[in-house]
């Protein structure tokens, strides 16, 4: 992607830059066309022709494999000579396209206000999902990847003459949330006509983020198997089915581990890399699926190869139903964040904010956008505004003593069930097999016991038949090890990290859960920060990144780690024996 040197150079410098620009193959990005003139600007973006008339229309486009890929193309209104620029806009998993832009959503909003404003608009349903063909493949890069170049050609050829173009390269950009944000890093890492993304809530590396160290969150991966069981690939279908064991599979995780921004960051043999794309990333700090480090590695990622990067860190994101309480963010279903940012003494609205970057990108041509770089709210009326991701900060001290770590007892199954009603609870023994159904009723009522190596097989039933909502409630009580006391008002925003030693027996395959807690002022027990909980398997010495947060401190609050030896988002990503694990170490809070 390349601009024109200003208009205000001398026939002698254009001439000097010219033959600059053969010999060293200096190029400018819109990203680095600051400071142009809206008359440079004008000169620089090409295309327009006769005057059109707002309107929209439903087509499929038959990607490389024949399958029929549904979109909504919107037409907006333009003057004659006009150029527009495309905007391509896509779901989350298990979803289908926005066929007349009505959502209330902030995303929806900008995608609609691009529209009136002299956009194209292009919404697609992704393969296997929507009214397209084919099987979803989490954003392979051979499929969902190649299914964007596809929809990339035809715009090409079809919105002419009408389409902007800079240098020979049309002007495109990409908005979506979760899945919907996986389509953009993916596509823009592949096809290098994308100009600027706004990805929400998505992800870095899908191994990390659906099993940390092989070890499944089991809720989330229920509850994305049932979003898509008859629209996912069978390889997809296959990997859920392993993680039921308690440790992912080495080909799931490889596969996966191609389908993401993460896979372009590392040295590649295939001449890929880092793409050239400038990027605002909105992610929540509740986001149990794609947490906030995600959202951090993509923005270094970015920044790091020279793009114009921006990250925006909020409440929401998304939540495990039943198990979150989304309305601290915003939240519906499975996930989402309110319509508006505090950052410094600036409140943004998400809709102009995502409007105001892809504009600048895409018709302004700016180097960068006047907005905050990083921004962290906290309980929305208030945000840290930063350079970076902040990480690490304060040293602190800790040891765990020892902590009992594998499979919950028997007694927490059967409390659970005790406290339903009797017809939820002869729902919850009508979807378990017989067997199982009649040793759980003998054992409400003790006449049978059940024993501690039958618990492994029980809680796999209950997972492969039970909602997400029922299991949440299998918690235990954590370990709090206090870190820090707050003596004043204190911010704690950005990634803490940790410097740890895990003593215990390493043939056993110790697993402890591990997560900072806040105790307030009065309080008598910690809570989980932002519900976020992260694994750590094995034995040994570790350097690693607790999940980032962002939350006031007052005068008395205690911040500590929360340690569990079984946690009910990683339901069978237990240890299957139990066993006494000892953490010490050092970890850093990002106190502000």
């Amino acid at each position: 992607m390349t601009s024109i040197p200003s208009l205000s150079l001398t026939h002698k410098a254009i001439l000097s830059l010219a033959i600059a620009t053969v010999l060293i193959g200096f190029t400018m990005t819109p990203a680095q066309a600051a400071g142009n003139s809206q008359k440079e600007i004008a000169a620089a973006i090409s295309g327009g022709g006769a005057a059109l008339s707002q309107r929209k229309y439903d087509l499929t486009i038959t990607s490389f494999d024949g399958t029929e890929i549904a979109v909504t193309v919107y037409q907006p209104t333009l003057t004659q000579g006009q150029p527009a620029p495309l905007l391509m806009y896509s779901h989350g998993w298990g979803g289908s396209r926005s066929t007349d832009l009505s959502e209330t959503d902030s995303l929806t909003e900008t995608a609609r206000k691009a529209w009136e404003s002299g956009y194209f608009v292009l919404t697609f349903d992704q393969r296997g999902f929507g009214d397209s063909g084919g099987q979803a493949n989490s954003q392979d890069p051979d499929f969902e990847g190649r299914d964007v170049q596809a929809l990339l050609d035809w715009a090409e050829a079809s919105l002419a003459p009408h389409l902007a173009y800079l240098k020979g390269d049309p002007l495109v950009g990409g908005i979506g949330l979760s899945y919907g944000g996986g389509f953009q890093l993916v596509g823009s890492s592949i096809d290098t006509r994308f100009d600027a993304l706004v990805p929400a809530m998505t992800w870095h590396d899908l191994p990390y983020s659906l099993s940390p160290e092989r070890v499944p969150k089991t809720l989330w991966l229920s509850v994305l198997s049932s979003l898509a069981r008859e629209s996912q690939a069978p390889w997809i279908t296959q990997a859920y089915a392993e993680s039921l064991s308690g440790t992912a599979s080495e080909e799931g995780a490889r596969r996966l581990g191609r389908n993401g921004l993460g896979a372009y960051c590392k040295p590649r043999t295939d001449g890929l890399g880092v793409p050239k794309v400038d990027a605002l990333f909105i992610q929540g700090v509740n986001d149990t699926l794609f947490n906030s480090n995600e959202a951090a590695w993509n923005y270094d990622c970015l920044r790091n190869a020279g793009n114009d990067a921006y990250l925006f860190v909020t409440t929401g994101g998304h939540i495990l139903p039943a198990f979150q309480d989304g309305s601290d963010g915003g939240t519906l279903n499975y996930g989402g964040f309110f319509n508006d940012i505090q950052c410094g003494n600036t409140r943004y609205s998400i809709a102009d904010l995502s409007y105001t970057f892809l504009d600048g990108k895409l018709r302004k041509l700016q180097r960068t956008i006047p907005i905050p770089r990083v921004c962290l709210t906290q309980e929305r009326n208030q945000g840290v505004v930063s350079e970076d991701m902040p990480k690490g900060g304060m040293e602190l001290h800790f040891a765990s003593g020892d902590l009992l770590v594998g499979p919950p007892s028997v007694d927490v199954v059967l409390n659970l069930l005790r406290k339903l009603d009797p017809v939820d609870l002869s729902e919850v023994l009508s979807r378990l097999s017989a067997n199982t159904a009649s040793k759980l009723t003998q054992a409400l009522i003790g006449l049978v016991t059940i024993g501690p190596e039958q618990v492994t097989a029980l809680l796999t039933e209950l997972v492969e038949t039970q909602p997400p909502a029922l299991l949440a409630e299998l918690g235990t009580a954590p370990r709090f090890v206090p870190l820090y006391r707050a003596s004043s008002d204190l911010i704690l925003a950005g990634i803490p990290l940790a410097d740890l030693n895990i003593a215990g027996e390493a043939t056993l395959d110790p697993r402890v859960f591990v997560g900072l807690g806040v105790k307030r002022l009065g309080q008598l027990s910690p809570e989980l920060l932002h519900d976020q909980i992260l694994p750590m398997r094995g034995t040994g010495t570790r350097q690693t990144e607790l999940i980032g947060a962002s939350t006031q401190l007052h005068s008395g609050d205690e911040v500590g780690l929360m340690l569990y030896g079984f946690h009910p988002q990683y339901a069978l990503g237990f240890s299957r024996l139990p066993s006494a694990v000892n953490l010490t170490g050092v970890v850093q809070l990002p106190l502000q």
